[in-house]
């Protein structure tokens, strides 16, 4: 069984997968998008409930710009949302909002796991995946289609 930060990784390369494949084929955009507003929040959520939440009194100022990283994200998928696959801005959006990921998964896999593995047990990372499998399900139920 992995433990918590291989699936955090194996979700930022999904996102990564998506984010590619919504700037490089048009024809599955419609579908993709659904995706990434499924997975996107729904995988931030997660983090925040399990990774952030046993990291919070250890390290609060890494939590906190984390936190407010997933505020940004959250704010760039809303503008990104409101814009229609036909737009003319469509495109330049979907880039602004990858770019904003993109910083924030850097960030998250070269300070925050190594923040993660220097605090917290292996028996915690290991317990903590389960709860982060069950949030980001709970979390992809509720996503607004």
């Amino acid at each position: 069984m992995p433990q918590v930060l291989e699936l955090i990784r194996e979700d930022h390369d999904l996102i990564r997968a998506l984010f590619d494949e919504l700037e490089s084929n048009p024809e599955t955009r419609d579908v993709r998008c659904i995706t990434l507003r499924r997975e996107l929040p729904g995988h931030m959520h997660a983090e925040e409930v399990t990774l952030y939440a046993h990291l919070q009194d250890r390290v609060p100022e890494e939590i906190r710009r984390s936190l407010d990283e997933h505020n940004e994200v959250r704010a760039a998928l809303a503008r990104f949302e409101r814009i229609s696959l036909q737009d003319d801005a469509w495109l330049p959006e979907l880039r602004e909002l990858r770019e904003d990921v993109e910083a924030h998964f850097t960030t998250e896999e070269q300070r925050v796991f190594a923040l993660a593995e220097q605090h917290l047990s292996r028996g915690n990372l290991f317990e903590l995946t389960e709860t982060f499998q069950q949030e980001k399900e709970a979390a992809a139920q509720t996503a607004v289609m």
